[in-house]
């Protein structure tokens, strides 16, 4: 199965601005015919590196059979902004729950956990906090090494840009790297001039 891969716990540290600010972690098990999928984000921003200015939570759960989604519920704090969704298949379609809006999409739509590499075929992808569709294009780049938190690993590059699919949708652009086993390893992304970089703890 695809996800074997990986090792049983998937860890990055989270830095903005080359400072330390939290952890995105995967835990993966395999019960039955069933590969579940838990994650656990923290991102923390200090002022004076005593008052938080910014906080993030999310805890998640996933639920695949056969690489296919089965379900996932999820619950973000975003400073005092709380979000929960739930995904969960119904026949050929997706059932999504979220921001009291109850809606189906398409059975074979993945959505922003970023872990299982088969999103980077889409054009459309579904936020895995609130439940937000995005419209995107994924540019493939060129292998090359990259800095983990213990050494160097060689990893494929992707460039995402797109937009959320509303009026005045916020923009979306990223880079993204894959090992060649298809394992996330970086995630780098802007917010508000901020640098947002992952850096794996994990080593393979």
């Amino acid at each position: 199965a695809f996800s074997f891969n990986y090792k049983q716990i998937h860890e990055f540290e989270v830095f903005r601005n080359n400072k330390k600010i939290g952890f995105h972690k995967l835990f993966f098990q395999n019960i039955e015919d069933k590969i579940v999928v838990n994650t656990e984000v923290q991102m923390i921003v200090k002022f004076l590196r005593a008052i938080p200015v910014f906080n993030y939570f999310h805890k998640g759960n996933e639920i695949w059979i056969d690489n296919n989604f089965i379900e996932a519920k999820t619950s973000t704090k975003k400073n005092k902004r709380k979000f929960e969704l739930i995904a969960k298949r119904k026949g050929s379609k997706i059932e999504i729950k979220s921001r009291k809006k109850v809606f189906l999409v398409d059975g074979d739509s993945l959505f922003t956990s970023y872990w299982n590499q088969n999103w980077l075929k889409k054009k459309t992808l579904y936020d895995i906090q609130h439940g937000k569709k995005r419209l995107i294009n994924v540019e493939k780049k060129s292998f090359e090494e990259i800095k983990t938190s213990n050494s160097t690993i060689f990893a494929q590059k992707y460039k995402v840009r797109g937009v959320q699919d509303k009026l005045n949708g916020k923009k979306i652009d990223f880079e993204i790297w894959y090992d060649d086993k298809g394992r996330w390893v970086k995630i780098k992304f802007f917010v508000k001039k901020s640098l947002i970089e992952y850096f794996l703890v994990t080593g393979y």
